[in-house]
């Protein structure tokens, strides 16, 4: 691809990504996001031990595919007072983006089978990006 096609397709995609980041706008509050989505599944994550049957693991795995799509519902904000522009702060994305890593780090393990590895990205991984967050932003 030649350098000018290359650019030009670069400049339509950002246009494109322009416009869909115009039309996203969060429909939830981060509370409902939190308590529907997040606390429900960090739960499931966190009380997994002693797993014996696919059906343990796929639930497992579904909860971490659930924190993925909620960190990137809560990188938007919420549609309460003031999330909007608390979404946009640094420190707010990057805990969404250490609560992504954590929880394509459990899928891993979840993959594995490796029950030791799920109970150390829980720990080690998973919990501190809730908790911090948690000690910033929670009122």
């Amino acid at each position: 691809m030649t350098a000018c096609r290359f650019a030009g397709s670069i400049a339509i995609l950002m246009s494109v990504s322009a416009g869909l980041a115009d039309e996203l706008a969060p429909e939830l509050s981060v509370k409902e996001v939190m308590n529907s989505i997040v606390t429900p599944a960090t739960n499931t994550i966190w009380g997994a031990y002693q797993l014996e049957t696919e059906s343990q693991w796929q639930e497992v795995g579904h909860a971490a595919t659930a924190v993925i799509g909620a960190a990137n519902l809560l990188m938007l904000g919420g549609t309460g007072e003031g999330e909007a522009e608390i979404a946009g702060e640094a420190e707010w994305q990057r805990y969404n983006q250490q609560l992504l890593a954590a929880a394509r780090q459990v899928l891993v393990a979840v993959d594995k089978r490796d029950e030791n590895a799920l109970s150390q990205m829980g720990n080690d991984a998973l919990y501190p990006p809730c908790e911090s967050c948690h000690q910033a932003y929670q009122k």
